[in-house]
């Protein structure tokens, strides 16, 4: 019996170790004869990011607005230091601490932190400890391709730079954690900028580190195209200055303000308040991201009134001229629900001259009323109104601008449409159909991007100066923007908007707010506007002169007042705006005088 115990107890563990060797090589047979078991390898592939494009202002590459900065972070693994062997040819490996000292002096960080580091024991979180981050091209040389370094992990990055901080930032726009463009130009031009991305093929050791000098076959990424605009940051840096201050200055929620170029409908500036730190755009409330020069609607006001009087003298011209009358009494059995004039008494009768320098609502309501709905839509159609003007910012709004012909204009509606109620629309359009005005009739299509650069240096695209089509005759132009002249003097309802030898073709807006849900108006809570083109461009500069001097900007200023104020009319907040933003302009871009006479007579006070 004890023999055949002995026997049992030499057999057991023969019969088990067979069973773990036929188990073993049942594996390996199959390993041999699966084709979805694949062998290990340490190649890899993965994508490197580009670089995305910048973004400069009118000024080119002396002037950048927005760039991004590779840089690299790189991480420290103690294990992998210390087992790598690192030496140079003909010369003993490394000690650890050598390379260490090493580590730190390129890194510029303190020899005992990274020492610390290294001789830690082991503990969870251990491996890849952050070293730093660098931008030097020079240090990433030096540890990925020299004999020197050993146990530094490197991941490559790119950090945006907004030059200017918060200026520019309705304009520019951000990007999030992924530099994907989150609004402006840099979400409008996402595709351009962001280039294309390059290829690493390479090997990694065991524990899956790239070993950085076996890398082959890669692929360069292609940086990003540059985008050029027509924005003058001089311009832009006064524009908002002053809509700041001057929001400060009277009380207003919000300011808007745009400046354009008359003849090719460039956008100069552009400023909208409350703004954003384009850094911080994810943790901003909608408020600020809004850009209310492009995407925001509302009722524009009384600077609607010199579009129905063009529509006037353009349709009719053998009917309506700067000297058509109109009688002033508000309560005229041929006109429906007129709108009232806040209790101004007028003489009995005005002309179309006198009801825009004076702002006549009465006068300017049986204007519209007698136009109709079908040629006065007609031609704020031509202007632009309710549709978008194609500027290159994501965001902007049609307006709002029924089609009589789908669905009725009532009674009311008739003499509304004409003083700037009833309808909605966005700075943008009102600045381009004074830029309409001012080019003779013509309409250029707003824009703000100048030219885009690929990686190359080829220009792939280059705005062109568009011209949307003639909305007005030159000769109603004209004759408007005299009629335009004296609003923003001692007779008109902008004398505070007057700048010394310049003449003005501009016009006042108070628009009384909505109340959401079309119920009617707040009490007392207005948006005051001002829209001028200085020069005027019918203004000659001497008796002799040949011609007038062109019109050269047109200058917008929007309020919008949350609470009740004695500045709540365009003329005495807007306007004031205006003129300080015109004096800047006027200077930078060194346009003289179209009314020099008046410099040494014009009375500040007056």
């Amino acid at each position: 019996m004890t023999i055949n115990n002995e026997k049992i107890r030499f057999w057991i563990p023969v019969i088990l170790l067979l069973g773990v060797v036929i188990h073993v090589g049942q594996k390996l047979v199959l390993a041999h004869i699966d084709p979805h078991v694949s062998t290990p390898t340490y190649d890899f592939q993965r994508e490197l990011p580009a670089r995305r494009g910048s973004i400069y202002s009118a000024y080119g590459k002396a002037y950048p607005l927005v760039k991004s900065v590779p840089y690299w972070e790189y991480s420290l693994d103690p294990l992998a230091l210390t087992n790598c062997v690192v030496k140079r040819k003909g010369e003993p490996p490394r000690p650890k601490y050598a390379i260490v000292r090493t580590i730190a002096d390129l890194l510029d960080i303190d020899y005992r932190k990274v020492k610390e580091m290294v001789d830690a024991p082991p503990r969870p979180g251990w491996r890849c400890q952050p070293l730093a981050l660098s931008s030097d091209a020079d240090v990433y040389n030096t540890i990925v391709y020299s004999n020197l370094v050993s146990g530094v992990a490197i991941a490559d990055k790119q950090v945006r730079q907004y030059l200017h901080g918060r200026r520019f930032c309705h304009i520019l726009g951000s990007v999030n954690a992924a530099h994907v463009g989150s609004a402006g130009i840099e979400q409008q031009f996402n595709r351009e900028l962001k280039g294309l991305p390059g290829v690493i093929d390479g090997k990694k050791d065991a524990s899956g580190r790239e070993i950085y000098d076996k890398r082959k076959n890669s692929v360069e990424p292609i940086p990003g195209a540059d985008i050029y605009l027509t924005v003058e940051p001089n311009i832009q840096f006064k524009a908002e200055n002053i809509l700041k201050s001057g929001i400060e200055e009277y009380g207003a929620a919000s300011g808007w303000c745009i400046v354009m170029d008359v003849e090719t409908a460039a956008v100069l500036a552009m400023a909208s308040f409350p703004d954003f730190e384009p850094l911080l755009y994810g943790r901003t409330t909608p408020e600020q991201q809004l850009n209310r020069a492009i995407a925001f609607n509302y009722e524009p006001g009384s600077v609607m009134k010199v579009v129905t009087v063009a529509a006037a003298m353009d349709s009719n011209p053998s009917k309506y001229g700067p000297l058509t009358r109109y009688r002033t009494n508000r309560d005229d059995p041929d006109y429906y629900r007129l709108p009232g004039d806040g209790g101004h008494v007028w003489d009995k009768e005005m002309t179309l001259t006198e009801a825009i320098v004076k702002s006549s609502n009465i006068v300017i309501g049986k204007l519209s009323y007698d136009l109709g709905p079908l040629t006065l839509y007609s031609y704020m159609r031509k202007f632009g109104f309710g549709e978008k003007t194609g500027i290159e910012l994501p965001g902007e709004q049609y307006g709002i601008l029924p089609d009589p012909r789908k669905r009725m204009w009532d009674k009311a509606s008739r003499s509304r449409a004409g003083i700037g109620q009833f309808f909605a629309a966005t700075a943008i359009q009102l600045a381009s159909a004074y830029q309409t005005i001012g080019n003779d009739g013509v309409r250029m299509r707003p824009h703000i991007v100048s030219h885009i650069v690929d990686a190359s240096g080829k220009v792939i695209k280059k705005a062109s100066e568009e011209s949307v089509g003639r909305a007005i005759s030159v000769s109603t132009s004209r004759k408007l923007r005299k009629m335009m002249l004296d609003v923003a003097t001692v007779k008109g309802t902008a004398r505070r908007a007057r700048i010394k030898g310049y003449s003005i073709a501009g016009k006042t807006g108070t628009a009384q707010k909505q109340i959401p849900g079309g119920k009617g108006y707040y009490a007392g809570l207005y948006r005051a506007t001002f829209c001028g083109i200085v020069p005027s461009g019918v203004v000659k500069i001497s008796e002799d002169a040949p011609a007038p001097e062109k019109a050269r900007v047109v200058i917008l200023v929007s309020l919008d007042f949350d609470k009740r104020t004695r500045y709540h009319q365009g003329g005495n907040s807007s306007g004031v705006i205006f003129k300080r933003i015109a004096e800047e302009t006027l200077s930078l871009l060194s346009i003289q005088p179209d009314m020099p006479e008046e410099i040494e007579e014009f009375d500040e006070d007056d």
